[in-house]
């Protein structure tokens, strides 16, 4: 994990300022606070970015607050602008250690094999993407911060039968997740059902149903709720923000950027085929998912792509052929929550992509990978165990599932080299 964070902390102090997607927006924001001591109202001309019309605070700003506390404190030592872009970026590398260590913790409770444990902290942790949002300005981090912290809590919820020090952790966790990006809002609702599914099943009295739940609405509220509040009161009930944005992009924006004058997918006539296919929808948002950094114009090698998709594409297709086999043996929890969990794993997938789906269709044509990060870590629990399956159900002899295990390590060692390559050759 240190390591981790090392490596991650060195690409945020070389990057130049404003590489990352709308980080100049962002920066704004962290500076406002640092600044004046106070949240923006998202229409402020201060933090109002004038092409777009808009400012990233009318939705949570969360990571933002934080990096404007660090920006103050620099300050006292000095005026250096990519100092400032520095002590920002440090809570998005804080939110990525977090992440990790989470992802420590779930790989510790569903792998009993340590090989398969530490392959699915690394395809987890250091998929060259994640990296990438782990080192600028960014609420996709904290969003994914919040993921991992919420999965582990479904984890030792489904064991310990959902006791009040649990709930209070989930409550937290979707606190923190209602407070970052929106796409992330799928485990709000993937925690309600993994929450109420095994509850009944377990044939819980309501009374205690109702208990429970009430202790993670609460402390979810309390953590959370103070936003929405704020927002329902300064925007005209628009508690979520999202009619402000579009109110104030078709007053405030140029007109080609203005919410209404932009030429979505929808408004074109496209099928959908036309838009996932013929405008590469879906090879964009794959190879963005996998590694483009910068403002989506640094891609990793071709190639490397190519094998890094074999390598997931290889685990998913090993977990459909072995969904069955072996299953209770391979993981520390009872086989009927694994069940339940993997449903709401692929629950939680589908989500994300939905959504980023929609918003390219009928908003805004954008095909970034970072839009379905949210699906990161349960589509890694899938790889992971089907690669399990792959080798340990079709290979007997042990030398050759060592060669096997030895082959693997070295091209996803070489995937990882060969992206950071990329990413920090551009900055240096």
């Amino acid at each position: 994990m240190v390591a981790c964070v090392c490596l991650v902390f060195f690409i945020s102090i070389i990057q130049p300022n404003n590489t990352g997607p709308d980080e100049n927006m962002k920066m704004v924001i962290c500076k406002y606070v640092a600044d004046y001591g106070k949240l923006p109202h998202g229409g402020d001309k201060l933090v109002l970015d004038p092409t777009w019309g808009i400012s990233y605070g009318f939705t949570p700003i969360t990571p933002y607050i934080f990096a404007g506390l660090f920006i103050k404190i620099t300050s006292n030592f000095t005026q250096d602008m990519h100092a400032y872009y520095v002590a920002s970026r440090i809570v998005t590398v804080i939110c990525y250690a977090i992440f990790v260590w989470f992802n420590i913790k779930i790989g510790n409770k569903l792998f009993k094999n340590k090989y398969y444990k530490a392959l699915f902290i690394g395809l987890t942790s250091l998929l060259p993407q994640m990296i990438f949002i782990g080192s600028y300005i960014n609420n996709d981090c904290f969003a994914m911060m919040s993921i991992s912290m919420i999965i582990y809590t479904w984890i030792i919820g489904l064991q310990d039968g959902w006791s009040c020090k649990t709930c209070f952790k989930l409550g937290a966790a979707i606190g923190l997740c209602a407070l970052s990006y929106y796409n992330a809002y799928g485990y709000i609702l993937a925690s309600s059902l993994v929450f109420l599914i095994s509850q009944f099943r377990e044939k819980e009295k309501i009374i205690q149903v109702l208990k429970k739940g009430l202790i993670v609405f609460s402390v979810a509220f309390v953590i959370a709720g103070w936003w929405f509040i704020r927002s329902a009161i300064i925007y005209d009930g628009d508690f979520l923000g999202l009619e402000t944005t579009d109110k104030y992009s078709n007053e405030y924006a140029i007109d080609e950027y203005k919410a209404s004058n932009r030429e979505t997918p929808q408004k074109q006539g496209w099928s959908l085929k036309t838009m996932l296919i013929d405008k590469s929808w879906i090879s964009l948002t794959l190879r963005s998912f996998i590694g483009i950094f910068g403002g989506m114009n640094i891609p990793i090698r071709y190639h490397v792509f190519v094998i890094a998709t074999m390598v997931v594409f290889s685990g998913c297709v090993g977990y459909l052929i072995f969904m069955v086999r072996n299953r209770n043996k391979n993981n520390k929890i009872e086989c009927s929550h694994i069940k339940l969990l993997e449903y709401i794993f692929m629950v939680s997938i589908i989500i994300p992509v939905l959504l980023s789906l929609y918003y390219s269709y009928a908003s805004d044509f954008q095909p970034q990978g970072r839009y379905i990060m949210p699906a990161l870590v349960p589509l890694m629990y899938f790889v992971t165990l089907g690669i399990m399956e792959l080798t340990e159900g079709f290979i007997k002899n042990k030398t050759i599932k060592k060669i096997i295990k030895i082959i693997l390590v070295l091209v996803l060692c070489y995937i990882l080299v060969s992206s950071l390559v990329t990413l920090i050759g551009a900055y240096i």
